[in-house]
């Protein structure tokens, strides 16, 4: 079986391929397990295939959050959802198998929650689809294993902060931004001339006073012989 990638888009855009979805109750699933749940939707995913048209068959179990087990035919490890993303990874006018894929979806599968997984191209499952059916119920089992540990996990809450820890709001501080002065530093050059610069500022004239002193009398004598 195979299709043209453009016509495989244009198909499941379209809604042109079948889609079956059965429903299992926790308590169902609890009680009697997955095994009659998978075995119908393994028969309407190889009654499509063999009539060569697209399928997707569902099996929702109702868990507070559900869980949803899909077989579903594609051509690349992509759920349809995503068809718009095919040719991101193969050209629009290729010709391709198509593929069987196991899609399993759960916010406590993994961290995208979504796994999925290739089983086998289309004519590959119409000839060993009771191996394969098996194989994909033993991958069921121990996926819905751990989603049911990860749900049985306390959810984290946030614990109350007692009164007497809590933070108290810090005070706003207004910073106040102090302006830096700047200081000219005067730079005083010894001038080793009598003469000084025009641009210096002419200095004040010192008057000296001098003050005679009067000069002492001499008193000659005369002494006559």
């Amino acid at each position: 079986m195979e299709i043209n990638v453009h016509k495989f888009q244009e198909a499941i855009l379209d809604g042109s391929f079948e889609h079956t979805e059965n429903h299992l109750t926790a308590a169902a699933f609890k009680k009697d397990g997955i095994e009659a749940g998978l075995t119908k939707v393994f028969a309407d995913a190889r009654k499509a295939i063999d009539k060569q048209q697209l399928i997707q068959a569902d099996l929702v179990i109702d868990f507070p959050e559900p869980t949803t087990i899909t077989v579903e035919t594609g051509i690349i490890n992509l759920p349809f959802a995503n068809v718009n993303k095919v040719t991101n990874f193969l050209e629009a006018d290729e010709i391709v198998p198509v593929r069987v894929y196991l899609v399993v979806a759960s916010p406590f599968v993994n961290v995208s929650g979504l796994r999925i997984d290739e089983i086998a191209t289309a004519a590959d499952y119409l000839t060993g689809f009771e191996t394969l059916n098996k194989q994909m119920t033993a991958s069921v089992h121990e996926k819905l294993d751990h989603i049911q540990e990860e749900m049985a996990k306390p959810k984290e809450t946030a614990k109350p902060v007692p009164a007497n820890k809590q933070k108290t709001p810090a005070k706003k501080t207004t910073r106040r931004t102090a302006t830096k002065r700047t200081t000219t530093r005067k730079t005083t050059k010894k001038t080793t001339t009598a003469a000084k610069t025009s641009a210096a500022k002419p200095a004040a004239k010192i008057t000296k006073r001098t003050t005679k002193k009067a000069a002492p009398k001499t008193t000659r004598r005369t002494t006559k012989k």
